[in-house]
């Protein structure tokens, strides 16, 4: 089965571009969600948080895409990560509205990749075998 294995690159490649373009230009992050203050703990947090986490998830997803053995925990990694963005993105939504139609499109992309990654996880799951 070669799908789970083209999830993870593909989320892993996105993961280390987004993780890339915020170490570069932390402001790109302001300039995208609007934040007002641009103090150097601002940057400091978008670099680390939004850069090395994004780096660090999109290097294990494909790290996990090159071994069909973990396959398995990298879709659950991805699984568990971005359904709970999704989810609270929604109730941010839902909580505070939203500017543009971008959040409901990133929320619904958040939660539907990570449903399709749990349907092939379901197929993989180590337990069954």
């Amino acid at each position: 089965m070669k799908a789970p294995g083209i999830l993870l690159k593909a989320v892993g490649i996105g993961l280390l571009v987004y993780a890339a373009s915020f170490i570069y230009n932390p402001l790109l992050l302001a300039e995208m969600v609007g934040f007002k203050h641009h103090s150097p703990n601002t940057l400091v947090e978008i670099t680390a948080f939004y850069g090395g986490l994004e780096l660090g998830l999109g290097l294990f997803f494909i790290w996990a895409s090159l071994q069909p053995e973990r396959h398995y925990l990298g879709l659950m990694c991805f699984v568990f990560a971005f359904l709970a963005a999704g989810i609270l993105r929604v109730c941010g939504i839902l909580a505070y509205g939203f500017e543009d139609p971008s959040q409901p499109v990133v929320a619904a992309i958040e939660i539907l990749v990570p449903l399709y990654a749990y349907v092939l996880s379901k197929k993989l799951n180590p337990k069954k075998k």
